[in-house]
């Protein structure tokens, strides 16, 4: 099962979703795909951080998400991508957006038509 968690920022929408993967009863893996820009997001990042359960295995991976997901999501497994946002700006700024359209790709690739 695919969920996606839509809303506004600073919503709630990392709380829903995490409390829905504590709740889930299978081994958790969190992508997080923030980069440290600043020292606001510096500390939203330690905020998550401190909420997740040691049992959780964290992947942190700001580009490449389709590759992450690959090795990960496996099934009798949770896998939570944090956040999609981030990750689509990530693609865009860095490095100029020369992988964007390949990483779109890649990641559309995966999910059933």
């Amino acid at each position: 099962m695919i969920d996606l968690i839509l809303g506004g920022a600073r919503s709630g929408k990392s709380k829903l979703a995490e409390n829905l993967a504590l709740s889930c009863g299978q081994p958790v893996v969190y992508v997080a795909t923030a980069t440290v820009e600043d020292e606001e997001m510096r500390s939203r990042i330690a905020q998550h951080r401190s909420r997740r359960p040691s049992a959780w295995t964290t992947v942190e991976e700001p580009l490449f998400l389709a590759d992450v997901l690959r090795r990960e999501a496996a099934p009798g497994r949770c896998v939570l991508v944090e956040c999609i946002t981030l990750w689509l700006s990530n693609l865009m700024l860095m490095h100029s957006g020369e992988h964007f359209d390949e990483q779109r790709g890649a990641l559309l690739e995966l999910f059933p038509k």
